[in-house]
């Protein structure tokens, strides 16, 4: 199944759609880890913590069940595949990958001045929208980070 995450306005949102259905919305906060998600009428929170081995835990709003986890590139939670996030190579993004080495979900995104993009992957009989979620989550997390290293180095001209 391809998904395309789309970030209609400029506002920190972003939508995973297959073909014309929306199958979930996230929306991150601008100076914050972490952020809100919405699957079906599911409320949902993703969670960061730590600094130097970073935990992404998504967590039913309403509930408090916990729905999936990434604790040291590694993603589990009921009913998922435990997978491990990683880079697939150059230029062919990163995915959740098996223990035998084959990725079931493979990401890619593309970041302007304003906007953030992307295409997903998700290999059938895997569950979808918690893991693409968190797959967009990562990658956009990603970009931020290399964008803001790039703006903070400067170049002093001879």
């Amino acid at each position: 199944m391809t998904l395309a995450l789309r970030q209609p306005t400029r506002r920190r949102e972003w939508e995973l759609r297959h073909g014309e259905e929306l199958l979930a919305s996230l929306q991150l906060p601008p100076m914050r880890r972490g952020g809100k998600a919405r699957v079906g009428d599911r409320e949902l929170e993703i969670r960061a913590s730590g600094l130097l081995k970073v935990e992404h835990l998504v967590v039913d709003a309403g509930t408090g069940e916990e729905v999936a986890t990434v604790r040291q590139n590694v993603l589990e939670g009921p009913g998922l595949d435990e997978s491990s996030w990683t880079s697939l190579g150059r230029g062919k993004g990163h995915g959740f990958v098996t223990a035998d080495g084959e990725p079931w979900l493979r990401a890619k995104v593309s970041s302007g001045l304003i906007r953030t993009s992307g295409q997903l992957e998700v290999a059938p009989g895997h569950e979808v929208a918690v893991p693409a979620l968190l797959a967009a989550y990562l990658l956009i997390r990603k970009a931020e980070e290399v964008a803001s290293s790039v703006a903070a180095t400067t170049v002093v001209a001879p």
